[in-house]
């Protein structure tokens, strides 16, 4: 799946391909920024990660809290791989042994880099490997948590964040493709599919995600997520038709 033109004339070089994401998109700047230093993704302690998760969310179980971890850790991969393709065509091997991150104050991981790129053609590849590599992590630590879930969870990441780019480089139209090229690879489990919904309230129209994953965040004293899948089809669709109807 080819990628359409990049808003630059791509550079195999990572400092090239961050710098050029973080000036068309700054809001997603913070999650390249990786200090000298910091640890590898390869060698991530899961059991320290998960004690600062559990200060954030003390009264859930292990299967939620690692579920809770994985959310705010997934989002964080598919922003960095979405958005430097879509800028660049590029984006750092978050699976190369060279990936380093920053944990933030909840454990997750707030932040990625790596020593190489891999185009739009091998992105797909190098993210499902970091995904198998972490969520079988995550199972080794926490049994009684769900691969399949995370997996899940995962595919949901990539494409609310391939909806967050698109739209901040109005390019909408673009999300799916851009989602597709990270979860058309399957490892252990399959991603699912991305389910994007066109809602029109009101004279003006919105793209949404279907999620086919729950965060479990309801399970820690939260509300469910407008798209949630355990929200009946009729009340998310009232949800979405609000939120576009504003």
């Amino acid at each position: 799946m080819a990628a359409e033109p990049a808003l630059i004339p791509p550079s195999t070089e990572p400092g090239a391909v961050v710098a050029a994401a973080a000036r068309a998109l700054p809001w997603a700047a913070a999650s390249f920024h990786v200090p000298p230093g910091s640890p590898f993704l390869g060698s991530l302690d899961l059991a320290d990660v998960l004690d600062r998760a559990a200060v954030r969310w003390p009264d859930v179980s292990p299967a939620v809290l690692a579920t809770l971890w994985w959310y705010g850790s997934s989002s964080t991969l598919a922003t960095v791989s979405i958005a430097q393709l879509a800028v660049t065509g590029r984006c750092v091997d978050v699976a190369h042994e060279s990936a380093r991150v920053t944990v933030g104050e909840t454990g997750t991981v707030a932040s990625l880099t790596a020593a190489v790129t891999v185009g739009d053609t091998a992105a797909g590849a190098s993210f499902a490997d970091a995904v198998d590599a972490l969520v079988e992590a995550v199972r080794r630590r926490v049994p009684s948590v769900s691969g399949a879930s995370l997996w899940a969870i995962a595919s949901d990441s990539v494409a609310n964040r391939a909806l967050d780019v698109a739209s901040a480089l109005d390019r909408v139209d673009d999300a799916p493709r851009w989602a597709a090229l990270l979860t058309s690879e399957r490892r252990r489990h399959p991603f699912p599919t991305p389910r994007f919904v066109d809602v029109t309230a009101n004279g003006r129209s919105r793209r949404f995600l279907r999620r086919s994953s729950c965060c479990r965040v309801v399970d820690a004293g939260e509300d469910l997520c407008t798209s949630c899948p355990r929200r009946t089809p009729t009340d998310r669709a009232a949800r979405w038709a609000a939120l576009v109807g504003r």
